[in-house]
């Protein structure tokens, strides 16, 4: 969720951080460092900040990081676990497997607002009402987390990612008080519907994300589980109280300011319910089978036309293998998912019924079996093979008895491939025209 992009803390912050920081006590230090401790901890202001959508995929999402100010002794830092790298070896094959590695690491503030205000991504920070020893306790887990030894993670882009880093940080410092004020409490969005809201003007993104995600993607999240959309955590901590001083309830919030206002236009409300790309790939490909289709039928049915006939075949015949081969790719890719990646929210996907494999084969056997006629039979039945797995998948998602979502990707790819289920047995079946 963040930029490839680092941006260097000042030499001068990091001599001060570490300085101040390696002050503090590992251990339960003896009453008078605490008391000189908690001192200067009352200085540190830490906040939320929270970085706004960018025009790059994984920018979408938005992204944040924990700010400590100490304006005292010029240290500034924000820290930020969404670091990673596209040189890193296999770096495609790692994130679809599930086995990407992120990590944390602290930047000067000044500059890195003005990477995202360059950018123009929205900026907000949250200034947090944390006690004395809350801020110590915080400084300590950051410096010791983004050591050489501890800064990396496996990244997960629901349940473990830079946002959730965040709110872990901060919960583990409030004593556990996010977590127990919103893992009983059921968001109103799912995995899915969050990330499609996210992915809203990206359309060849969000169809892979809506044909990727299987049945755990639909579930009603819970407010903890939502935060892993920064802007979900900026937005959940406004009116949150945390128990203060003597256990009377504080808000945790004490001011918010908007660092910077982006001229994007604002993040979507909700995902349409069916974009465009999916209405031009069920048109795009029915609406010329059928032209083409009906053209064949004209002309076999009286014996004339059969340079017409010839072209709409083999037209029917490159429509279908483009149709098979891709769908069958996908559907390998699905099946692939299913069996050899650790992102869970991938399993059991309903679309491999869809998007069969058989496509492959089908590609094959189908357009030789419209223009010449060879493999007959093998075709007809690839064909109907296909289009009874489409034909299920509609069943299924109407009757929404499989508990995912799949009704947008049934109506682009079910109608195409029911139509060649039915097509292509009466192309192999009736004699063309001949001359």
């Amino acid at each position: 969720m963040s930029s490839r992009r680092l941006v260097n803390a000042t030499r001068a912050a990091l001599a001060l951080l570490f300085a101040v920081a390696n002050a503090l006590p590992s251990q339960a230090p003896p009453p008078a460092a605490v008391s000189a401790d908690t001192v200067a901890a009352q200085r540190l202001q830490v906040s939320l900040l929270t970085f706004g959508q960018g025009t790059a995929v994984f920018e979408r999402f938005g992204h944040n990081a924990i700010r400590i100010h100490d304006p005292l002794i010029a240290l500034d830092i924000s820290w930020n676990w969404g670091m990673f790298s596209f040189d890193e070896p296999n770096f495609l094959g790692r994130f679809l497997s599930g086995t990407s590695r992120y990590w944390v690491e602290g930047f000067g503030t000044v500059p890195l607002l003005a990477y995202y205000q360059e950018n123009d991504r929205h900026t907000v920070e949250q200034v947090l009402n944390l006690s004395a020893a809350q801020k110590l306790e915080l400084l300590r887990f950051v410096r010791w987390n983004e050591l050489e030894e501890n800064k990396y993670y496996a990244y997960d882009y629901f349940r473990d990612n830079c946002s959730t880093r965040v709110r872990d940080a901060l919960d583990r410092v409030l004593g556990g008080t996010l977590k127990r004020a919103w893992s009983d409490s059921l968001s109103t969005y799912t995995f899915r519907s969050e990330a499609l809201r996210l992915t809203e003007g990206t359309p060849l993104s969000r169809l892979g994300i809506d044909i990727a995600l299987g049945p755990p993607a639909d579930r009603r999240m819970t407010a903890w589980e939502e935060m892993y959309v920064p802007m979900r955590l900026r937005d959940r901590i406004r009116g949150l109280t945390v128990p203060g001083p003597g256990g009377a309830p504080v808000p945790l919030v004490t001011s918010e300011r908007v660092v910077f206002a982006s001229l994007r236009d604002p993040e979507a409300a909700a995902p349409s319910a069916l974009p465009g790309l999916y209405v031009v790939v069920v048109l795009g490909t029915l609406v010329p089978l059928a032209l083409f289709g009906g053209l064949a039928f004209l002309s076999a049915l009286r014996g004339r036309w059969p340079g017409a006939q010839r072209i709409s075949r083999f037209a029917i015949a490159g429509i279908a293998a483009v149709w098979y081969a891709a769908t069958g790719l996908i559907g390998l890719a699905v099946i692939f998912m299913e069996l050899f990646s650790k992102h869970v929210f991938w399993y059991g996907n309903w679309n491999v019924l869809l998007l069969s494999p058989l496509g492959l084969a089908a590609a094959w056997f189908v357009p030789r079996a419209i223009v010449g006629g060879r493999g007959a039979r093998a075709a007809r039945w690839l064909a109907g093979l296909c289009g009874a797995g489409a034909l299920s998948a509609l069943g299924l998602s109407v009757s929404g008895a499989i508990g995912q979502s799949t009704g947008a990707v049934v109506v682009a790819f079910a109608p195409a491939t029911m139509y060649l289920a039915l097509l292509v047995p009466a192309l192999t079946l009736i004699r063309p025209a001949r001359t």
